[in-house]
Formats: structure tokens, C-alpha cells, sequence
């Protein structure tokens, strides 16, 4: 017997030497309690038929041994024989590659790729080996929304120095995304076209925002001031407003804008108990209006320029008995420490009002705004004065629009005093071509002290997508 266990272990050296050496053939062990046609179909993962084993008879050589259960003893397994040595010997040799093979078991199934869900997008229970990491999870994913704004216009005007002709409008990115229930972000970048052919990118709106109820809502970040009621209601897609551009008192700040349009810092609204009134307020603290000396310099706040914030206070009604009426008044104060040291900084003071109604059929705005600007000299205050009155009524898919605006800058205001007394009526009627996309046509005419009238027809296209 001692004879025949050493002959078969030399006969099968070959073999074993062979499906060691070649890679591509592992060594394959049926991990079941007897072999044979009786055998259970139902193998354990990894492991192969008796018929497969037959099938693979003309590749290779293939050791098929008969390897214990999980805490069986691997003697087990040996041949019973009068010699204990040699019943060992072959003992420590089957075990040796029962547990190479198990080995080789638990990397293949390591190695395999887990798949992220179940066919009906369910979460799968399958079993993970202890040294795979689990994969991270988030309470709440973000959700991302992007809206894209573009409009181009054709303009003829009766001014010197205008050109007439097509230009491209602004192009609007602008995107949000909740991150929780109460938090959420919103961007605003636009592309304009300049008059040299050129293009100017700005990140207009940054803003976190933390609402935890009705009753306050804060937000850090770079927005529009809330001074009045048009600059935040209307921002820089022009498919939102009615008219093919702002009202005078309300243009933006690189559209020689009287109004610090943008700031940098903190707001926070909300309502205030008050039955049927519908009371609100406002308050914002930022970095206020840019260090300038001229209006041509677009006031882009990045950075605050001075140790004096600028502050904006507000309140407003909207009463449940009129739906669509809203009144209310904000105060704007900032210093302003101009780009030229050698003039004295300027203590700035806006007074906003505004009366409105607006429904989906009908278009009420009106709004009056008082500047007071007085330099630390102690030389006298200057006060500016500008309104807009618009109104529009919707016929089906036509909307025709009207607007007065009027501003009246003295001369002796050291920030904006070129820009002098201006004024005029706007006409024009919008066609909402589709969901998404609307042509405007309007005329209108710019009376200016300091320069000749200006009269302009304008045609644009506006959409969202």
C-alpha cells in the first residue's frame, strides 16, 4: 500500500506541474461532500460540474480532488493505510491544494465587479468580503437645474455716432441646485457683447441660501440689491421683462446705472405676522458700490474696497385681498471711497417707492427714487431725482407695453453729474411666439440736457432654454 500511494503521487506530479505552469487554466476543485453522477446540480459559486470537467478533458490535464467541508479535518481525505507517514504525507499534500484552491476562490470572487443596483434600480443584498470597503452614501444627493437665456436685436437710431445693424444681446447662464431642505445654491454668469466686437464675462449672481420657513430667509453670497422693486425682480434674461430693456433709473451698473445694481455680502427676508396685510422685510449688508469717479466704470463688487459696508433696509405689503398689489419702500446708505484720493469720500443715501400690479393679463409698475449724495468736505448735499411709470396689457400671445421714464442728475454731483436731465416714452408690443421664445418691436425717444434727443426703433428676439 506504502508502494501505491507513492506511485500515485508521482503519476500525478506531471499533471499538477502542468495546470500550475499554465495561467490561463486555474486549478479547479469541486467543493462537494461526494463526486458523481448523483452529486446535487446545484454547485457552490466557483465551482464546476462533473460534466465540465469532461469537456475540458481534450485542453488540459485537470486534478480533480475530493477536498473536505469547512472545519473538517483534512486526514480526513486520505487513503487509510497500517502506515501513518505516508497517509500524512499525502494528507499535508491534499490539503495544501485544497486551500491553494480556496484561495484562489476568494480573490476571483474579491476581483469580480459589484453591481451598483438591481434591474428594477433596487438595492441588492449581496455578500461583500470583510476587506472591501463600503461605499460611500450621501443623505441627500443635489439636485442641479441650468437655464440658458440669449436674445438678439436689430437697432436703427437717429444719433450721431450710432450704428445701425444687428447686435447680440446677453447670453444668460443660470443655474440652482437644493442641497437640503432648507439649503440651496444659485449662479448667474453672463456673456455680453461689446460695441468693439469684444465680449465681457461676468459672474453676475453667486448665493447660498438658508430658509428654514417663510418667516426668514438668509443668504451670503454675490446678488443683485434689493433697492426698489425691478432690480431683483427682473435680472439678466431679458425674456423675463416685458420691454426690450430696463427703465433708466434701473440700468445696469455697466450701462452707466445710477443704482448700485450689485453688491457683495448678506440678506436676509422674510414675512412678518400680520394677518391679511402681508408684511415683509429686507435687510442686506455688502460691500456696497465700487471705488469709482465715473459711472463708465462698471461697479462690480469681488472684493470690498473700503471698512464702511453698505446697508439697505426695506418694507413691503402685499395683501391678500388684491392678489398681485404690492407697496413698499427701501433705504440704501454706503460711503463711497473714490478711485481719485484726492477727493473726499461721499456719504450716499437712495430712497426707493414703488406701487404695483401685476397679474398674468395685466402690467402696473411704478417706482420713484430720491438720491442724496454728500461729500465728507463738508460741502452741500446734492439730490437726484428718477421714476419709470410702465404698463402693459395681455391679448392672447400679444402684449403692447408703454413706459415713461425720467431722470434728473444736478451738475454738481460728483459721481453722476454728466449724465445730467434725460427723459422720454417708450412704446412696443411683445408676441410670444412660442412657450419659450418672444419678438419685441418698440420706439422710443431719449430727450437729454446734456446731449441731442435720441430717438431709436428696436427689434428683439428673446427665449430660454
Amino acid at each position: 500500500m506504502h508502494l501505491a500511494a507513492r506511485v500515485l503521487i508521482v503519476a500525478f506530479l506531471p499533471s499538477i506541474a502542468a495546470a500550475q505552469a499554465d495561467a490561463r487554466i486555474p486549478t479547479t476543485v469541486t467543493q462537494q461532500a461526494t463526486t458523481g453522477p448523483s452529486s446535487s446540480p446545484t454547485a457552490a459559486p466557483g465551482t464546476a460540474e462533473p460534466g465540465e470537467h469532461a469537456s475540458r478533458a481534450t485542453a488540459a490535464r485537470v486534478l480533480v480532488l475530493d477536498c473536505p467541508a469547512a472545519g473538517a479535518s483534512a486526514a480526513g481525505v486520505a487513503p487509510a493505510g497500517p502506515s501513518g507517514a505516508d497517509s500524512l504525507g499525502t494528507a499535508s499534500l491534499v490539503a495544501a491544494l485544497c486551500a491553494r484552491a480556496a484561495a484562489d476562490r476568494i480573490a476571483a470572487i474579491a476581483a469580480q465587479p459589484r453591481p451598483h443596483a438591481h434591474p428594477r434600480n433596487e438595492p441588492r443584498d449581496e455578500p461583500r468580503h470583510e476587506s472591501e470597503p463600503a461605499a460611500p452614501t450621501l443623505p441627500v444627493e443635489p439636485q442641479l437645474t441650468v437655464h440658458l437665456f440669449g436674445d438678439l436685436k436689430f437697432s436703427a437710431i437717429d444719433s450721431v455716432g450710432s450704428k445701425n445693424g444687428f447686435a447680440l444681446g446677453q447670453f444668460d447662464l443660470f443655474a440652482g441646485s437644493r442641497l437640503s431642505e432648507n439649503l440651496s445654491v444659485l449662479t448667474e454668469v453672463t456673456l455680453t457683447a461689446l460695441p468693439r466686437n469684444t465680449f465681457s464675462t461676468r459672474l453676475e449672481r453667486l448665493l447660498l441660501t438658508f430658509a428654514p420657513s417663510n418667516h426668514f430667509s438668509a443668504a451670503i453670497g454675490r446678488f443683485h440689491t434689493g433697492i426698489g422693486y425691478y432690480n431683483t425682480a427682473y435680472h439678466h434674461g431679458t425674456w423675463f421683462q416685458t420691454a426690450v430693456g430696463r427703465p433708466l433709473v434701473f440700468s445696469t451698473d455697466g450701462d452707466m446705472g445710477v443704482i448700485p445694481s450689485h453688491t457683495l455680502g448678506v440678506t436676509a427676508t422674510g414675512e412678518i405676522p400680520s394677518g391679511q396685510l402681508g408684511l415683509h422685510y429686507l435687510a442686506e449688508v455688502g460691500s456696497g458700490r465700487a471705488g469709482q469717479s465715473s459711472a463708465a466704470i462698471a461697479p462690480q463688487p469681488a472684493i470690498n474696497e473700503n471698512n464702511t459696508p453698505s446697508v439697505n433696509l426695506g418694507l413691503f405689503v402685499r395683501p391678500d385681498r388684491v392678489d398681485g398689489l404690492q407697496v413698499g419702500v427701501t433705504l440704501y446708505r454706503d460711503r463711497l471711497t473714490l478711485s481719485d484720493t484726492s477727493k473726499a469720500p461721499i456719504a450716499e443715501t437712495i430712497v426707493a417707492t414703488h406701487a404695483l400690479y401685476k397679474t398674468d393679463a395685466v402690467e402696473l409698475l411704478s417706482e420713484a427714487l430720491v438720491f442724496r449724495r454728500q461729500a465728507r468736505n463738508g460741502s452741500a448735499a446734492v439730490t437726484s431725482r428718477g421714476y419709470y411709470a410702465q404698463a402693459s396689457r395681455r391679448f392672447g400671445d400679444l402684449r403692447p407695453y408703454v413706459r415713461m421714464d425720467f431722470l434728473d442728475v444736478p451738475r454738481e454731483d460728483q459721481l453722476m453729474g454728466f449724465l445730467g436731465r434725460r427723459g422720454g416714452p417708450t412704446v412696443g408690443v411683445r408676441y410670444d411666439f412660442d412657450a419659450l421664445a418672444a419678438v419685441k418691436l418698440q420706439a422710443s425717444q431719449l430727450t437729454q440736457s446734456a446731449r441731442r434727443t435720441a430717438r431709436r426703433i428696436d427689434a428683439q428676439v428673446s427665449f430660454m432654454f
